[in-house]
């Protein structure tokens, strides 16, 4: 078996669903594909697709043997690209598309640190309230996404360089007259500001506490998409929001917005770099991901907050 050509046809037989769709872009005949899929099954030990009659679907263990074959042949692409062609410079214009929020309060300066670096390569910037599905920055004719949030399109690649904090947190005026919760079951009886993202758990907020893992259901009749309208509307007294560290630093500082239940952690959200699969990216796209990952790397202040706690004596 080529393993490589192998693989080749998984991955793109987990992007088309379709074996018969498969066979047609690898110009390959479907019984090829079949056994091409087999052999790495019999290989493995493992399922990778669960077949009906009219589509394939990927097993849990085929989801994640797609991220390895992925980058498998990404590596080897560029390898080859690298060989044939040298790195090269970068050149031409990156469009980066990204969160409205996330670009302003904080990935702006990496953008216009890296505009510094590389004077030679124009950087378009677009910042906006984009929707979550993975495919739209493509369609819109950008280069790369920024994206904080997990992507699972096979069509995408999605490489992750930091993640960032987010923090707990309510007004003091919100606390005396509601209560500090004192734990997170407590949170279903309060007022929470809810972040819309198309998501199914908009309502389950996840945190690492001291028995470990642990999630909430959570109430809330504020909604929104974007961080910095949760943040006005935590300091408009209006409930308890689970907000990125980045949009609050300086009301945590002075004390308009205070931590809750600061024994337990939220987890952090990942910072993805997207762009689109099937060849090897160019060199402005290699050079960017690179500076990202050391960008956000040498930044301590992305690490767990330690905010100031103010002691409410009145318990919920």
């Amino acid at each position: 078996m080529d393993r490589f050509l192998a693989m080749q046809t998984f991955v793109r037989a987990a992007s088309s669903r379709s074996f018969t769709r498969t066979a047609a872009q690898l110009g390959i005949s479907r019984s090829l594909v079949t056994r091409h899929i087999a052999a790495l099954e019999q290989n493995l030990g493992v399922t990778l697709f669960n077949r009906s009659t009219r589509s394939i679907r990927l097993t849990e263990d085929g989801a994640s043997y797609l991220q390895s074959c992925e980058r498998i042949l990404l590596d080897l692409e560029s390898s080859e690209r690298a060989l044939a062609q040298g790195r090269g410079k970068p050149s031409g214009t990156l469009s980066i598309a990204a969160p409205k929020s996330f670009g302003t309060m904080y990935l702006g300066d990496a953008i216009i640190d890296f505009a510094t670096v590389q004077p030679d390569l124009r950087v378009s910037l677009t910042l906006g309230d984009f929707t979550f599905r993975a495919q739209d920055f493509v369609d819109s004719g950008h280069d790369v996404a920024i994206r904080t949030v997990d992507i699972r399109d096979s069509s995408i690649i999605a490489r992750r360089v930091g993640t960032f904090p987010f923090v707990l947190c309510a007004s003091p005026r919100y606390i005396a007259e509601m209560g500090q919760p004192r734990d997170l079951e407590a949170l279903a009886a309060h007022r929470c500001l809810v972040h819309s993202n198309s998501n199914e758990y908009d309502r389950r907020w996840n945190f690492t506490g001291p028995s470990g893992a642990a999630t909430v259901k959570i109430n809330g009749d504020f909604l929104s998409n974007s961080s910095l309208a949760l943040r006005k509307a935590a300091l408009a007294h209006l409930g308890i929001g689970l907000v990125p560290h980045y949009c609050i630093v300086e009301d945590l500082a002075s004390g308009a917005l205070v931590q809750v239940l600061p024994a337990y952690r939220p987890l952090p959200q990942p910072i993805l770099v997207a762009y689109p699969h099937g060849v090897a990216p160019p060199a402005k796209v290699r050079v960017f991901v690179a500076f990202l990952a050391k960008w956000f790397a040498q930044r301590p202040e992305w690490a767990q907050p330690k905010a100031r706690i103010r002691d409410n004596r009145r318990k919920r």
